[in-house]
């Protein structure tokens, strides 16, 4: 079964998603359940991992109430205030909900590189690991020394690293990022996402080619047991479509992977690291 662990859903009468904006014309407007049937049946998507794009607990409800109209989605990433006092109480209310899997903070937009080092967020790290749920890690390529300083922190914890931290595809970078992943991917609870990749390189010109050292490189140091495959759809339709985020992976790393790897990247891993139903 193919399982998409990473996209998103919203409803723009709902609440306003300050990154959004009309000039982002692909994205500005309602992707919903109906929307989410229509793209990936068919792809044969069997299961799907909707992550949050709103930092709000309501916007966390709103996802779990379509979850559990939806057979399609299997497990909702939300967001939770790792610094409330309340937290645990928080996490108890929304783990009443089983398809509640993990929680995530958009740290790639916060101006303090050390954000996810703050003593307070520490605690609600401990928080959500000592509750049974997954930390998803969205960062930037200048955050990666700190992440590995995080991980160090938490060596228990179930984290998977969203986008493969967005290298600069655009431009062709490829260090320091892959050292720091190298070093990164030594943690064996550390899980990665191949994702979001093409709105990293030029959403106009993309090439396959663009993307190969990038995928190669991080199967080479998580293996593929520890790597999972996400669409980032709505995200990636301002470069691409669905059917070219499936088949990018396809190209450049099927031809290397035996059956049962090919199986574990594309939805067991994701099974597996989310505790899917």
């Amino acid at each position: 079964m193919i399982i998409d662990s990473h996209h998103h859903l919203w409803d723009l009468q709902k609440r306003h998603y300050g990154w959004m904006s009309p000039d982002l014309k692909p994205l500005y407007r309602n992707f919903l359940v109906e929307d989410l049937i229509k793209t990936t049946a068919p792809h044969k998507i069997g299961g799907t991992v909707v992550v949050q794009a709103h930092q709000s607990v309501e916007e966390t409800r709103w996802m779990l109430g379509l979850a559990e109209k939806s057979d399609l989605i299997l497990g909702v990433v939300g967001w939770v205030d790792l610094k409330h006092p309340q937290l645990a109480k928080t996490l108890l209310e929304l783990k009443a909900h089983k398809k509640f899997k993990g929680v995530r903070h958009i740290i790639q937009d916060e101006p303090d590189v050390n954000w996810m080092l703050q003593t307070e967020v520490m605690r609600g790290l401990r928080t959500l690991h000592e509750a049974g749920l997954t930390y998803d890690l969205l960062i930037k390529p200048h955050q990666l020394d700190v992440a590995l300083r995080l991980i160090d922190h938490l060596p228990a914890m179930p984290v998977i690293l969203n986008h493969i931290a967005k290298p600069y595809i655009k431009e062709g970078k490829r260090e320091p990022w892959a050292t720091q992943m190298r070093q990164l991917a030594k943690s064996s609870q550390l899980h990665c996402k191949i994702s979001g990749l093409i709105t990293e390189a030029g959403h106009a010109n993309w090439k396959t080619e663009d993307f190969t050292f990038y995928l190669k490189h991080v199967v080479e140091i998580f293996g593929w047991d520890r790597l999972c495959w996400g669409s980032d759809w709505p995200v990636c339709l301002l470069a691409g479509g669905y059917g070219q985020v499936l088949q990018l992976p396809e190209k450049i790393l099927r031809p290397d992977a035996t059956e049962k790897q090919w199986a574990q990247f594309m939805g067991l891993n994701a099974q597996r690291f989310y505790r899917l139903g």
